[in-house]
């Protein structure tokens, strides 16, 4: 019986191999070994989004502390809310239910309530801005504060919602206790006044997308810069110092930059009724292309 390949020495079987089969070989090696090196890089893509990760699925509110100069990162819960020491749930105008995992991942809701106060409290889903227009037109003349509490969501309608916003003339809090999370500080912005109570927690980090199939990071990239361009110009419009997209861009997905008091002072993230105009911007309420008159 004929010797076995695998019992041949291996300068005899790199020997008889023709040159082609010989480069082959090494080709189809090198691309294995290449395929293994993008697999890898895509699961740390998906490893770095918030999805799966410690306190992603978090379903009970998060005990936490307070940011201070120096120590503002803290996890990203996109399903709950956090609580500073000895805090109690925000109070929201119009809103009497609960504020259990079903409500924080669920979509928008607003609720009107007494004082010419409303509340915006769930995650920015694709479709709040248009559902938020049409509230609008039931209450527009009536409203004079929107209260948030939201884990944020959708950056697309979070832009919408804030233009919304300021054409409106309303001003913008995240209560005592409240939650204003990833793209929410983004609606924050958009209020002719803002302001932030005791203990609201209130962060940046990251936009991001799932991979959704492979040979989309080119495109994805294209996306994020066009996303964060478009972010930089909502804040600029809306008269918010840049730093805070400067934070939002040096935290992770998975975590969040809480803001100081101090620095939500300092960026005009909260202005604390301080006189504000209604800037010149391209109107991107339902597509149209109205231009918004300074005050």
């Amino acid at each position: 019986m004929e010797e076995s390949l695998a019992k041949r020495p291996l300068s005899w079987v790199i020997t008889t191999i023709q040159d082609g089969r010989f480069l082959k070989v090494v080709f189809l090696g090198m691309l294995g070994l290449s395929a293994g090196a993008v697999l890898q890089d895509f699961r740390e893509m998906v490893a770095n989004a918030p999805v799966g990760l410690p306190g992603a699925n978090r379903t009970e509110p998060a005990p936490l502390e307070l940011p201070k100069p120096g120590d503002q990162t803290r996890p990203y819960f996109p399903k709950t809310m956090p609580l500073g020491p000895g805090s109690k749930k925000p109070i929201l105008p119009g809103y009497f239910g609960p504020f259990d995992s079903a409500t924080m991942a669920g979509p928008l809701q607003f609720h009107f309530g007494e004082g010419d106060k409303a509340t915006a409290i769930g995650s920015i889903d694709a479709g709040a801005a248009a559902r938020f227009a049409e509230f609008l037109k039931k209450h527009d003349r009536e409203i004079t504060e929107l209260h948030l509490h939201s884990p944020g969501g959708s950056v697309t309608d979070a832009l919408s919602l804030s233009r919304q916003i300021r054409a409106a003339g309303i001003s913008t809090r995240v209560p005592d206790n409240g939650y204003c999370a990833s793209a929410c500080p983004l609606v924050l912005a958009g209020g002719l006044y803002r302001s932030a109570g005791k203990q609201a927690f209130i962060g940046v980090h990251q936009a991001y997308a799932l991979p959704t199939a492979v040979g989309s990071l080119h495109r994805g990239m294209a996306d994020a810069q066009t996303v964060s361009a478009a972010c930089q110009q909502l804040l600029i419009d809306m008269g918010v110092d840049l730093k805070v997209w400067v934070k939002a861009l040096e935290t992770p997905p998975q975590s969040l930059y809480f803001f100081t008091p101090d620095e939500l002072s300092r960026y005009h993230l909260a202005n604390h009724r301080g006189k504000m105009g209604r800037p010149s911007f391209r109107n991107q309420i339902a597509g149209t292309s109205e231009t918004v008159a300074n005050e």
